[in-house]
């Protein structure tokens, strides 16, 4: 929509009207695939950037925060989450002894559950859902000034909701009522598209509003803090083939460009960490990032060598640096010199 420079030195964000390829993936969050996508359940909202300085993943939901707020706590919610393990009863729902049990002792993942017991938890259609980042992100300028921000995606469809009765009709019929939706949408030229915000406020904003903004289980009202519209998603191409796409894509928090960075929030770093860790197990190897669909539209320099499923040929024999070998190539890039990722400098 303009230029936000004076936000943030990431060039997709850097001028008015400069557009951007994306790739997104919607989903339940419990379910498994090929489970009803009707049921009760958070909705995963992930997108990717392909800006030309790298790839830019934003990996949210629906509601505006998270179950917890400490990720050593991430393998106990799953493991709540998940079916009965005596009967893996029941599919895609979290409504059974072992999830609740687990809210019961968490009192943080309230907001939440509030949310997903209520119309979150069973929209109309991918199409007529928002979006979130969940964590509280910063931006940083080209001269080191800095911004904490939260990422929305508002659907321009309209946020419509289903009915119980409705989600038990649907879910009978067409177990994959949304994507189906979604799929016929874009075919038929009816782009759905979303309006992507951000929510500005200052570093010194941290607890002014009665809580922490590092807290993911909380949520920043917008009476308070408006939201400020940057950009457009149109959703105006479905995908040639699922299985290398939407199948193969690995969406990661720690995917940032230059003038977008981590803050201290807990849960954000550790979903830095444990989304790599298991796609290390889920690919078999570090060499998934080569996929078409994973690896960035621009060039990629790094000392990064061999490994399962190895698809480029690199063609120096210096893969350390610093080293004379190959004249000092690859050389690092940073916050003055080929406009590579920096971090501001930590606030403690």
């Amino acid at each position: 929509y303009g230029d936000f420079s004076n936000i943030t030195a990431a060039s997709f964000l850097s001028e008015a009207g400069k557009q951007t390829p994306m790739f997104i993936r919607m989903s339940t969050v419990i379910g498994e695939r090929g489970s009803v996508e009707t049921a009760r359940d958070v909705h995963g909202v992930a997108a990717r950037f392909y800006t030309d300085e790298g790839n830019f993943d934003i990996v949210g939901i629906n509601p505006p925060m998270f179950f917890i707020n400490d990720d050593i706590l991430f393998p106990d919610l799953i493991h709540a989450l998940k079916p009965q393990p005596n009967n893996a009863i029941p599919q895609a729902a979290t409504a059974h002894d072992t999830a609740w049990d687990f809210f019961s002792q968490q009192p943080s993942a309230m907001n939440l559950v509030m949310l997903v017991m209520a119309g979150y938890g069973m929209p109309r259609s991918f199409r007529h859902m928002d979006g979130w980042g969940i964590h509280t992100y910063r931006l940083v300028t080209a001269d080191g000034k800095t911004k904490l921000v939260k990422w929305h995606w508002k659907s321009l469809q309209g946020k419509v909701s289903l009915l119980w009765e409705e989600a038990q009709i649907a879910a009978g019929k067409n177990a994959d009522f949304y994507r189906q939706d979604l799929y016929n949408a874009i075919e038929a030229g009816v782009y759905p598209e979303w309006e992507l915000g951000i929510q500005i406020m200052d570093e010194s904003d941290q607890l002014a509003y009665g809580f922490d903004l590092l807290d993911s289980t909380k949520f920043v009202p917008q009476e308070l803090v408006p939201i400020t519209p940057i950009g457009k998603l149109t959703l105006n191409r479905n995908v040639v083939n699922y299985f290398a796409e939407t199948e193969q894509v690995a969406f990661q928090p720690g995917h940032l460009v230059r003038g977008i960075d981590f803050t201290e929030d807990p849960m954000f770093q550790g979903r830095v960490f444990s989304y790599l860790d298991t796609q290390l197990n889920r690919y078999g190897g570090p060499n998934f990032e080569q996929a078409p669909i994973n690896r960035p539209r621009v060039p990629v320099h790094n000392n990064n060598r061999d490994g399962k499923a190895q698809q480029f040929i690199p063609t120096n024999n210096a893969a350390y640096s610093p080293n004379t070998i190959n004249y000092g190539s690859p050389m690092e890039a940073n916050q003055t010199v080929g406009n590579g990722f920096f971090t501001a400098p930590n606030r403690y």
